[in-house]
């Protein structure tokens, strides 16, 4: 037995949901239910679930303001807002408002039911998403950090003697484990951020010292990799609003990068200082810049692309996800500054921050 679809058809005052519910009358594969307005279909959501809501947008409506209000009773339905005139700003406002689709006015019955299934399975693949993400944050991410507690206890040898050969290993199991969930913490970030729900808590904070702390946190790694680790640090420089936490994995996610692209014997150089930004305006540049292969000339443009990961002869082991630069333009950006990548294949890259300076 096939189970039928819940459609909420709200009219909203409009005429497209009129002539939705006039075609959908006999067709045995829905349940349609019908609402004048959203206040009703908010008390239908809040008792009853739907699989599609079909909601009208009446031409003096600004968009889909009544969509929020839908979503608060925890039902999250796939939404094709009806439209009775052909408007495009209006087509894509709905769009940005969370409707998976628009339809305008006239339709027939076949355009419209492969537009509902269309987008009941759009919402089908964004739950799966979502719960991918869920996974990731709990089932995956808690053991991973469980592991590395575990084989660091180990490795200090509170469990038994271990010889450095041994620790070496145990080392670089832990350093895989740290790897792989700061690939997850970005990806969740990233999707946060897609998603309108990353929270930024700015406070004023002096980017020499940050900088200095989080070159500092890393120069025993460099060392162990036999790279040699500079900073110039101006300390003369005025505080900015920053998110303390996230700016920190965007220094932490250049350095990490720098290292693993710059072979044996190479160097990374560290600078923060005050200077003039692309437009003429006062701003501080920090930069981080490394003595590897460089970025191809061809790769160079795809750089901050979530997933791309520029190929090198002397990556070390692991190529990562190609998801820290992704990361690093989208916090550098919420706080209102750049970055941008300069490279040369055989002399290097030098990723540059410019962040404003505030009156």
């Amino acid at each position: 037995m096939t189970i039928r679809k819940k459609i909420l058809l709200v009219e909203n005052g409009a005429q497209a949901p009129c002539l939705a519910a006039q075609l959908l009358t006999t067709n045995e594969a829905f349940e349609i239910h019908k609402t004048a307005e959203c206040s009703q279909a908010c008390e239908l959501i809040a008792h009853t679930h739907f699989d599609l809501v079909l909601l009208g947008s009446p031409v003096d409506a600004e968009c889909l303001p009544p969509l929020a209000k839908l979503r608060e009773h925890g039902c999250d339905p796939a939404v094709i807002a009806l439209l009775d005139d052909n408007e495009e700003g209006r087509y894509l406002n709905c769009l940005k408002e969370g409707a998976v689709d628009c339809m305008m006015a006239p339709f027939t019955e076949g355009e419209l039911v492969k537009r509902m299934e269309r987008g009941m399975a759009m919402k089908a693949l964004d739950r799966e998403k979502q719960d991918f993400v869920s996974m990731l944050s709990h089932d995956l991410k808690n053991p991973i950090t469980a592991v590395i507690g575990s084989v660091d206890l180990v490795r200090e040898g509170r469990l038994g003697p271990v010889n450095s050969e041994q620790a070496e290993y145990l080392m670089s199991a832990i350093d895989s484990c740290i790897e792989v969930v700061a690939m997850i913490d970005n990806m969740l970030d990233i999707h946060r951020f897609e998603d309108g729900k990353m929270q930024f808590r700015k406070t004023p904070v002096k980017l020499s010292e940050l900088t200095r702390q989080i070159t500092a946190s890393y120069r025993g790694a460099a060392q162990a990799a036999n790279l040699r680790l500079t900073a110039l640090i101006d300390d003369d420089l005025p505080e900015v609003a920053l998110d303390r936490d996230k700016f920190s994995r965007v220094l932490a996610n250049l350095l990490i990068n720098a290292a693993r692209f710059t072979p044996d014997g190479g160097e990374i150089s560290v600078t923060c200082s005050q200077g003039i930004s692309a437009s003429s305006e006062l701003a501080i540049i920090l930069s981080v810049r490394d003595t590897g292969d460089g970025i191809p000339a061809d790769e160079l443009p795809f750089i901050f692309d979530r997933f791309v990961q520029a190929n090198s002869q002397s990556a070390r082991g692991r190529g990562g996800s190609g998801l820290g630069l992704a990361f690093c333009k989208l916090v550098v950006e919420a706080h209102g500054g750049t970055i941008s990548a300069a490279s040369r294949e055989g002399l290097g890259s030098e990723f540059i921050i410019t962040l404003p300076v505030p009156e």
